[in-house]
């Protein structure tokens, strides 16, 4: 039961940390992003960089980096955008895959109890002899035994929900993430003078793409 209660400790934790975590990120608050595009089409680069900074949203930090590079670098936006959106999809994503491994963990550990306190009820049974075999003794050592297959389902499916949970909450950041960095792409003007050239997509917004 140790290693048991120390899953269910461990997956309080990590869940709760990354719940206030995304919560403190306000990733469902994309309502700024307006703002910083209009600074864009304005031509108000360190308007639009400001408002960016001024968001806890990680989009925020992704969107930022990505003017600053256009002032130096303008051909180079594209690969930013792909360099910090992986960078902020892993903050997001660090440790959620514990509860998933907690999950799978947790019910192999009480079915291993179980397995073990069986095997000791039965070689106790060896040593009395038959005629001594008490039908209320091998029952109660029967339920103590399966306790900790009940155990580590209780901790599983806690965890698997959660796990759930957070993944869902990170594959919607990925579609926001995804199509902020559309919008500033469209929003920034074209290095090139060939008005007629369009802006490669990047990478993680084809991505994001092909995953919907």
């Amino acid at each position: 039961m140790a290693p048991i209660y120390a899953c269910s400790a461990l997956m309080v934790a990590i869940f709760v940390k990354k719940a206030l975590e995304f919560r403190a990120q306000r990733l469902g608050q994309v309502q700024w992003l307006g703002e910083v595009l209009e600074a864009i089409d304005e031509g108000d680069m360190a308007g639009a960089r400001e408002r960016a900074r001024g968001s806890v949203h990680p989009v925020g930090r992704v969107i930022d980096a990505m003017l600053e590079t256009f002032e130096r670098r303008p051909d180079r936006v594209e690969a930013e955008a792909a360099r910090c959106g992986s960078l902020e999809l892993q903050r997001l994503e660090k440790n959620v895959g514990a509860l998933s491994f907690i999950a799978q963990v947790a019910p192999l550990l009480g079915l291993l109890g179980t397995v073990v306190g069986m095997v000791e009820l039965f070689i106790g049974m060896q040593g009395a002899g038959a005629a001594m075999v008490d039908a209320q003794l091998l029952a109660s050592g029967i339920w103590k035994a399966l306790l900790t297959t009940a155990a580590g389902l209780m901790v599983a499916v806690p965890s698997l929900a959660g796990y759930t949970f957070l993944n869902a909450r990170t594959d919607g950041f990925r579609l926001t993430l995804s199509d902020a960095i559309s919008q500033v792409l469209t929003a920034l003007p074209l290095p090139q003078t060939d008005p007629g050239q369009k802006r490669p997509v990047p990478t993680l917004v084809r991505e994001a793409a092909d995953a919907v």
